[in-house]
C-alpha cells in the first residue's frame, strides 16, 4: 500500500470558487491525464453558521467527538441535558448520537470543544447526491461548490503529473473551509487550500520536480 505527500500551493484563495478554479488550473498545467473527481467529503459542522447552512441541505446527522473517539464519561453533562430537553435520546452508542436536523438544535451551539455534528450526505443537492456514491462529474463539483457556503468540503483528483515516473497517488486536492493536516482535512472556516499530491514512489525526483513547477509550496504533509 502506497502513500503520498501533499504540498499546499501558497497563493491567496479568497473564496471557494477561486480555489476550485486554481485546482483545475493545476491539473491543466501539470497533468497528462486526470480521473473524474473523487466522491466529495463533507466535513464536520462545528459553528452556528455552518449548522444554519446545513439545515438547507441535510435532514439527518450525528453528534460525535471531533476525534471520532468514545464520548468522555464526564464533562458533557450540560450538553446531554440540553439535548434531552429537545427530546433527543442519547441512545446506546458510546460513539455517536443520531439526530434529525431541526432548527431547534441551533440552541446547542456553541458545542463543547470536543463535539461536532456530522451531517449525512442525503440532499446536497438531491439531483447530484442521488448518484454520487458511484461516480462524480465536474458539473457535480460546480453545483456543490456553488452551495458550499461555510461548510467544510474536500475533494481530490487522481492524475498523472507530467514528468514524474509514477502516477500512483498523484494528483490535486481541494479543501474548502478546511485545511489538510495529516491524511485528512480538518475544519477551518473561511480558509481554502489547493494541494499537489506526490506519490512516494517518486521520492527520488520529487524535490527536483516540485522546484521546476515554479510554485511557492508549503511543507510536505502526509497525504492520500
Amino acid at each position: 500500500m502506497g502513500m503520498s505527500l501533499l504540498y499546499e500551493v501558497l497563493e491567496p484563495l479568497p473564496d471557494a470558487e477561486s480555489a476550485l478554479r486554481r485546482a483545475r488550473a493545476l491539473l491543466r498545467e501539470f497533468a497528462d491525464w486526470a480521473d473524474d473527481p473523487d466522491i466529495p467529503q463533507i466535513g464536520q459542522v462545528v459553528t452556528t453558521e455552518q449548522y444554519v447552512h446545513a439545515l438547507t441541505f441535510f435532514r439527518e446527522g450525528r453528534f460525535l467527538t471531533r476525534a471520532g473517539m468514545r464520548f468522555p464519561e464526564t464533562g458533557l453533562e450540560d450538553f446531554w441535558r440540553r439535548l434531552h430537553a429537545l427530546g433527543v435520546p442519547r441512545g446506546e452508542s458510546p460513539y455517536e448520537v443520531q439526530v434529525e436536523l431541526i432548527p431547534e438544535l441551533e440552541g446547542l451551539w456553541p458545542l463543547p470543544p470536543e463535539i461536532c455534528l456530522e451531517p449525512w450526505r442525503d440532499a446536497w443537492p438531491p439531483l447530484v447526491l442521488s448518484r454520487l456514491e458511484e461516480n462524480c462529474r465536474e458539473a457535480d463539483i460546480d453545483a456543490l461548490v456553488a452551495d458550499v457556503g461555510p461548510l467544510s468540503f474536500d475533494v481530490g483528483w487522481y492524475a498523472a503529473l507530467r514528468g514524474l515516473p509514477s502516477s500512483k497517488l498523484c494528483g490535486v486536492q481541494l479543501c474548502l473551509n478546511s485545511v489538510w493536516t495529516s491524511q485528512s482535512a480538518e475544519p477551518a472556516q473561511g480558509t481554502h487550500g489547493v494541494y499537489l499530491s506526490i506519490g512516494t514512489r517518486n521520492r527520488d525526483v520529487q524535490e527536483e520536480w516540485l522546484a521546476a513547477t515554479g510554485l511557492a509550496l508549503g511543507e510536505p504533509l502526509l497525504g492520500w
